[in-house]
């Protein structure tokens, strides 16, 4: 018998193995910040004390929900576990306005069957930086703590809902990869970033164009020569996806954002050239 209960702290080991059969990139940090910001949000399949499975959503206020982890032990799949975790994780989100989540190929058609459907093709894209990026791009500058609140404010409208604590948690976690881009109107850009177990992530990475996006991405990386970074980007942006290639990224799998209902996007969807990732939106 498969009972779903709360996924506890104690938990996280058996979630980490379950990341790492899969190859996903959280470390035990991540797990843990989910855990702090959603306390309520997070549900474990278990069978006779073991866990055999994890899923969540991150309420981003009333405006959001995003469902993520949905993690099943490779011994268990096949039977049924992943859908039980989904149903008991939409039922805590029922009263929000909005629910989106990250599809994998394999996982697309079982979203389709619950009411998702497409807002937007994205993919995982990897680097190992290079030596040739040399100094930081032009215009882009370290993002510091006074620029939070103009970060948080954009952000906001950029994403269609209100992610502060996340960002936040960037920033503290992994300044390094926190940078900005100012025009005389204010700021024309910024990126934050974060570690990861198999690689760093670089993400969200949001601007006013593809140059500016350029640039604080060469920012952000330029330090780093030989580390290893993912990006999630846009699919549907080939221009885009074209200075990423120049930048040496190259395309590790495909996935699909997608919003339950019409699968319309909140927020200004195109001014993010890179999103957090699956985990966070």
């Amino acid at each position: 018998m498969t009972e779903i209960r709360p996924l506890r702290p104690d938990d996280v080991r058996e979630g980490l193995r379950f990341c790492r059969a899969s190859g996903w990139n959280q470390r035990e940090e991540d797990w843990r910040a989910l855990l702090a910001l959603n306390p309520d949000g997070f549900v474990a399949a278990d069978s006779d004390g073991r866990l055999v499975g994890t899923g969540g959503a991150i309420r981003y206020g009333d405006t959001l929900g995003w469902v993520c982890m949905i993690l099943v032990d490779p011994e268990w799949r096949g039977w049924g576990v992943g859908t039980r975790i989904m149903e008991e994780v939409l039922g805590r989100v029922a009263g929000l306005a909005l629910v989106g989540l990250d599809a994998t190929p394999g996982g697309r058609p079982v979203y389709l069957k619950l009411g998702f459907r497409d807002a937007r093709p994205l993919a995982r894209l990897e680097t190992r930086v290079g030596t040739s990026l040399g100094d930081h791009a032009r215009g882009a500058r370290p993002l510091a703590a006074a620029d939070l609140p103009a970060v948080l404010d954009w952000d906001r409208r950029a994403f269609g809902a209100d992610r502060a604590a996340v960002l936040r948690w960037l920033f503290g976690q992994a300044p390094e990869y926190a940078w900005c881009v100012e025009s005389g109107a204010g700021l024309a850009g910024y990126c934050l970033g974060r570690h990861g177990h198999n690689a760093e992530h670089v993400g969200p990475l949001v601007a006013r164009g593809a140059e500016t996006a350029r640039d604080l991405l060469t920012a952000c990386l330029g330090p780093h020569a030989g580390r290893r970074f993912y990006l999630d980007a846009p699919r549907d942006e080939p221009a885009w996806l074209a200075v990423l290639a120049g930048l040496g990224f190259a395309e590790q799998r495909p996935f699909t954002r997608m919003y339950r209902g019409d699968g319309t996007a909140p927020g200004r969807p195109r001014e993010v050239f890179a999103v957090v990732g699956p985990e966070f939106g």
